[in-house]
């Protein structure tokens, strides 16, 4: 087969590259995209609590971003890791003596760690009710931070698919060139569509405005299209996991953990 026939994704993944500063494309969408997800749920928040608001959200979010490097670390690449503990939290190569970025964020640990944040530390100056209001709007905008972060895999030539031969799959010569799934788009759009759906029904259907209903709903929704993609993605560890990849089964777990969660609260 004629591999030239296919769309080659040759773009840069740094917005500067020199001997001073690297920026990567994919670090500037994730810092939109978390900036986006703080904006909006503060703005949509009564005056009163703004402030205890942003405190928690700003606490929230700095472990979310632990609790997916932690998650990345142990469930993905856990041989590497568990010999070179330092690098887990600080983007350093000891061996080699330069710095190596944050190279892998579990969506998964991000999920949970926020979750579980809000909820302890949201307590103290929060009711029920209005701890899963803030979920209710983090979860819902944070469908355009997922999306992002796809884009992101996108320029940095990850999250890849499998092999294909339709007109639609794409080469990263960055990769390999061989012609795969672009599963990172088909999962991007999968979220910003789910997004547009819910931002119109939402002011439709009164059962979405129902105090962490909505959470439930995006938990679920974007766990069955992760769940579902990852059947056309590679392999994303090397370890045999059966049936399904690691994915797949954290999928699984975190969307039961963070629905008990939301449920059992809510009593």
């Amino acid at each position: 087969m004629d591999y030239s026939l296919f769309y080659h994704w040759d773009v840069s993944p740094y917005l500067i590259n020199n001997n001073i500063i690297s920026i990567r494309i994919y670090s500037i969408l994730f810092g939109l995209g978390v900036f986006f997800v703080y904006f909006n749920v503060v703005k949509s928040f009564i005056i009163e609590k703004k402030g205890y608001l942003e405190d928690l959200l700003f606490k929230s979010i700095i472990i979310m971003i632990v609790f997916s490097r932690i998650f990345h670390c142990f469930f993905y690449n856990f041989d590497y890791y568990s010999q070179n503990l330092f690098e887990v939290l600080i983007p350093y190569n000891f061996e080699k003596g330069y710095f190596t970025g944050y190279q892998g964020l579990s969506s998964h640990g991000g999920a949970i760690g926020f979750v579980l944040s809000v909820i302890f530390y949201g307590k103290k100056k929060f009711n029920t009710s209005e701890i899963f209001k803030i979920l209710d709007l983090a979860f819902f905008y944070s469908l355009i931070l997922i999306f992002l972060i796809r884009l992101g895999n996108l320029f940095n030539s990850e999250i890849l698919g499998k092999y294909c031969t339709k007109f639609f799959c794409i080469v990263f010569p960055s990769y390999d060139n061989i012609p795969r799934y672009p599963a990172q788009i088909i999962e991007g759009l999968s979220y910003l569509l789910l997004f547009l759906i819910i931002y119109i029904l939402k002011e439709r259907l009164n059962f979405l405005s129902k105090s962490g209903f909505l959470s439930l709903i995006i938990v679920f929704s974007v766990s069955l299209i992760r769940f579902f993609i990852e059947f056309v993605k590679l392999p994303n560890t090397q370890v045999n996991t059966g049936l399904f990849n690691m994915a797949q089964y954290l999928t699984l777990f975190i969307s039961i953990i963070i629905g008990f969660i939301i449920i059992t609260r809510k009593r």
